[in-house]
């Protein structure tokens, strides 16, 4: 070819050629996945040496180009972790590339029992176990959370058992605090409750988690465990996830006092272990902001336990003990799916009930008057068996002005309302988005709503919900599917596409809301009348009985000759 030719060429633009490294980069991390997967053990994991050597030798080369820590730590545990689809070739030919969203249009008829509060059920779990005591709950949403959490309590040597939609505490000795490696799996309140079960005694032990807790930050935590006479260590050098090492000495001060960054999971540990401490702990909340939430969330639980627990202002006394634990407590409903299968009926009409009784923490109060602002009106019966009821007879189009945020509505439940715009958007045209929301929700909730609203083939103008036009869709939304970064955005795309048109709406990973929520599919395909009660399994058939035959006859056995 000619130098001259060669000039011609039409040069890539900068964003070509980004989205060309990107490329490159990903077929990289495919390409190191797969050789990952050859150095695997027998048991399916990576040998601890193997990875230490390559963390270490990862860390020595991104300290040479960057000082920046998500670079040397964060980046390395996600390509540890991250996950890819089979090659095409290895793929089954009737493997769907994405799920397709596509529930009935008709009214929703939907009655069924909601499922427990998760963390309440994670609570309750650990009272039982820890004073040793017999429980069951149920219906439980048995997701990940609650599985791990019982493993957990099995491992510290409780005796739980799972069976259909409940969860059995059978009795045994109270929870000790043995010297092993406890596995809290998905969920940083898991690790919170192991850890406020140890730090109040003589113990040591080693934490680990998925992959989830290993980008988590603990440091706050690390920080606290000095005040309650324990140490509180990173397994892995410049990091403040799991695994970590904890030694306790189990010496209490008169007044353990929370920082004001420390989570709110923390302080739940410590005042739902506390009852079983030697002795009794005052722990003062006074410079935390989200003491509200603590006291809404742990007092009810240990009140109804048992526990002898004073409230003087901003701090808690709790004295060892439980005097009256119930077989059989009564729980709230979790918040976050009520509010969602509520918002069933503002998106098709008809009728949801669910029976249970509605949270009275800040977050589920605010959930239940955002639902009032958007102009529906549930209904709460109480009684022998409460319910929450909302009927419409049409679906539900959001004020002119968007919605008004509750002053206590939880960042990360964003999607669901936004989900109700954009039915709206897709309905009418055009939806309005407050701005507030945006300075509630940051830079992250912003770039995930525009991926959001592009799998609606919907844009954002102006601050205004638009439909995109056939052209533009073709090119945005791919044959994958939109890959959810949370189940509460993944349950808000279900909501959504209750509304859409023509075009197809597909979620590509479905498998996030099951780890939230495992019954969600069946509810949602079942639409608009789905059943969620079991039917009895058929009665065996009755077996023959045999006969016994009882004779007085006796045998006379010959006898053999020697040479037998």
């Amino acid at each position: 070819m000619s130098e001259h030719a060669t000039e011609n060429r039409p040069r890539k633009s900068l964003r070509e050629s980004v989205c060309e490294i990107d490329r490159d980069i990903l077929r990289l991390l495919m390409r190191r996945h797969n050789l990952l997967r050859r150095m695997h053990t027998a048991k399916g994991h990576l040998d601890p040496a193997e990875e230490k050597f390559l963390r270490e030798a990862w860390e020595a080369a991104a300290s040479r180009v960057s000082r920046d820590p998500r670079l040397s730590s964060r980046l390395f545990t996600l390509m540890q972790e991250v996950e890819f689809l089979p090659r095409p070739e290895d793929e089954p030919a009737d493997k769907r590339p994405a799920f397709n969203l596509a529930p009935a249009t008709a009214p929703v008829n939907l009655a069924m029992r909601a499922p427990l509060a998760c963390r309440e059920t994670r609570a309750w779990l650990y009272l039982a176990a820890a004073a040793g005591r017999p429980l069951r709950l149920e219906p439980c949403l048995m997701n990940d959370p609650i599985v791990d959490c019982v493993k957990m309590l099995n491992q510290l040597g409780a005796a739980l058992t799972r069976e259909n939609d409940g969860v059995s505490v059978m009795t045994a000795a109270p929870l000790a605090a043995p010297d092993k490696v406890v596995h809290v799996g998905c969920s940083a309140w898991n690790f919170y409750l192991a850890l406020g079960h140890y730090l109040g005694r003589p113990s040591r032990a080693k934490f680990v988690g998925d992959a989830d807790l290993r980008l988590a930050d603990f440091s706050v935590a690390r920080r606290f465990a000095g005040q309650m006479g324990a140490r509180l260590i990173q397994a892995v050098p410049k990091s403040d996830g799991l695994p970590v090492r904890l030694e306790c000495s189990g010496v209490l001060p008169d007044v353990v006092r929370l920082p004001a960054d420390a989570p709110v999971e923390l302080a739940e540990g410590i005042l739902l272990a506390a009852p079983f401490y030697a002795q009794p702990l005052r722990l003062n909340l006074a410079d935390m902001t989200a003491r509200a939430v603590v006291f809404a969330r742990t007092l009810p639980i240990l009140e109804q336990a048992g526990a002898d627990v004073l409230r003087e202002g901003d701090s808690i006394r709790v004295t060892p003990g439980l005097s009256a634990l119930p077989e059989r407590p009564r729980l709230p409903v979790e918040a976050e799916l009520a509010l969602l299968l509520l918002a069933l009926a503002p998106s098709l009409g008809g009728t949801v009930r669910l029976e249970g009784v509605w949270p009275q923490t800040p977050a589920a109060l605010a959930g239940w008057e955002l639902l009032r602002r958007a102009g529906c009106a549930p209904r709460a019966e109480t009684g022998e068996k409460p319910a929450i009821e909302l009927t419409l007879s049409s679906p539900l189009d959001m004020p002119a002005g968007g919605i008004t945020l509750p002053d206590d509505f939880p960042a990360e439940w964003l999607p669901l309302p936004l989900a109700l715009l954009a039915q709206t958007a897709l309905r009418h045209g055009s939806a309005p988005l407050p701005p507030e929301w945006f300075a509630r929700a940051g830079e992250e909730f912003r770039t995930d709503m525009a991926s959001f609203c592009t799998a609606l083939h919907l844009c954002v103008e102006d601050g205004v919900l638009r439909p995109q036009n056939d052209e533009e869709s073709a090119q945005a939304v791919t044959g994958r599917g939109w890959n959810a970064p949370t189940p509460v955005w993944a349950l808000a795309l279900a909501l959504a596409a209750c509304a859409r048109d023509k075009r197809q709406v597909r979620l590509g990973n479905p498998g996030v809301i099951t780890t939230l929520y495992p019954a969600f599919w069946t509810l949602y395909n079942g639409l608009p009348a789905p059943k969620m009660e079991r039917e009895p399994a058929p009665a065996a058939p009755a077996q023959r009985q045999r006969r016994r035959i009882i004779t007085s006859a006796l045998a006379d056995i010959p006898d053999l000759p020697e040479e037998y």
